[in-house]
Formats: structure tokens, C-alpha cells, sequence
């Protein structure tokens, strides 16, 4: 079966979205100006403008078009686990894994928060929060299944876990070029997605100890 043609207007339109690309990842959205991405592409200003009526639609049909959910979620539905603390220390070593790929996504996705209060990404919420609401469900199906003596599931709002664990992913992304044994000494021989993963389940403070009548001890 013959593939169907690409129409002119779809090329040009992919041609633009490579342009907007490259000139948003090394400028920035704020100083891309939609006539430099025409100058790009071949096309006039007022052409543009039949495309993407705006450099905001622009920018989000750009993001909306590199957003790797659909294989993120696909892997962590991949992950075989035996507990939920195994699930979410696979889940976080894949998603830094994932995130490693998927720079350029991440570079737009940190424009778009910066430059735009992350317009382009609240269009995905609707997207990507079911998808990310199965994957907790599935974190408290295998807490309902735990075997004697696993650590339990602590009774955290799905907002409020999912936050943290995106936030976890992103400061190890942003940090990770910063904290490197070449730079700071010290911090070398550390499993960084390990450690930080541990602090994420556990904690960093541990609970007083409590006698047999339940008080706490010194």
C-alpha cells in the first residue's frame, strides 16, 4: 500500500516546527521573533501567519509535537515490579534514563515554564494525568498485596506524589552536570538516582524510637 503524500502545506508547517526548534532552543522564545523563523524557513512573515496564527500557538503546537509521553508511559508499563517501592525506584531510574533522550524536550519544556508560566505545558495535563493516575493506582494495588514486613504506602494525595516525583526527576536533570566529581570533591562513588530515590521514600529524618507503653524515647 503506496503511503499517503505529504500536501505542501503540511511540509511547509513541519518546516517550520524544525526552524522554531532550533532558533527556540539556542534563543529562547522571548527573543525569536516570528520573522527570523520565516527567514528560516524560506517563507515570508505573512505566511507564517497562515500556519500559526501566533508565536504563542507556535510554541505550544511545537512542544505539544516533542512531548514523549506516549513512550514514557508505554515504558514505565513496561516495568516489572514486586512492591511499590521497587515499582517507583525502577520507574525513577527509567524516567532519568528517558529524560537523558529527550534534552531538547526537557530545554522547551523549562523555556516554556520560564518565559511563558508554562502555558504549553498545562495543555498536556489533560493528557498526561490519567495516564500518570494509573500508574499510582498501580503503586497502591501492589501496597494492597505487600508481604508481611515491606515498608507500607504512605496515604500521599496523587497530586502531591506526582509533583514530588517530577520535581525529583527535573532537579536531577538540572543538577546533574553541576554536582560532578570533577567539580565537587566528594561527590564521587555516589549512586545518585539510588540516593536520591531513598530520601524520596524515606525520608531524610528517622522516627524517635517509643518504648513498649508508646511514649518516645530519649
Amino acid at each position: 500500500m503506496a503511503e499517503p503524500q505529504v500536501t505542501k502545506g503540511e511540509q511547509t508547517r513541519q518546516e517550520i516546527l524544525a526552524a522554531a526548534r532550533r532558533l527556540f532552543l539556542s534563543q529562547g522564545f522571548t527573543a525569536t521573533p516570528m520573522r527570523q523563523i520565516a527567514r528560516e524557513v524560506g517563507i515570508t512573515p505573512a505566511a507564517i501567519y497562515n500556519h500559526y496564527p501566533s508565536k504563542d500557538r507556535l510554541f505550544t503546537a511545537l512542544l505539544r509535537s516533542v512531548a514523549p509521553y506516549e513512550e514514557l508511559f508505554a515504558l514505565f508499563g513496561r516495568i516489572e515490579a514486586d512492591s511499590a517501592e521497587e515499582l517507583v525506584r525502577r520507574a525513577f531510574r527509567a524516567a532519568l534514563a528517558f529524560a537523558t533522550d529527550h534534552q531538547d524536550y526537557l530545554q522547551l519544556a523549562l523555556i516554556d515554564a520560564q518565559e511563558r508560566d508554562g502555558a504549553a505545558l498545562v495543555t498536556l495535563l489533560p493528557e498526561v494525568l490519567p495516564r500518570a493516575h494509573r500508574m499510582y493506582a498501580r503503586l497502591a494495588a501492589l501496597d494492597a498485596g505487600r508481604r508481611p514486613g515491606d515498608p507500607r504506602l504512605r496515604d500521599v494525595p496523587f497530586p502531591v506524589f506526582l509533583r514530588t516525583l517530577i520535581s525529583l526527576i527535573a532537579g536531577f536533570m538540572l543538577t546533574q552536570h553541576i554536582v560532578g566529581p570533577d567539580r565537587i570533591p566528594g561527590f564521587d562513588g555516589i549512586d545518585w538516582p539510588e540516593a536520591l530515590v531513598d530520601v524520596y521514600l524515606h525520608g531524610v529524618l528517622t522516627p524517635p524510637a517509643r518504648d513498649a507503653g508508646g511514649a518516645a524515647g530519649p
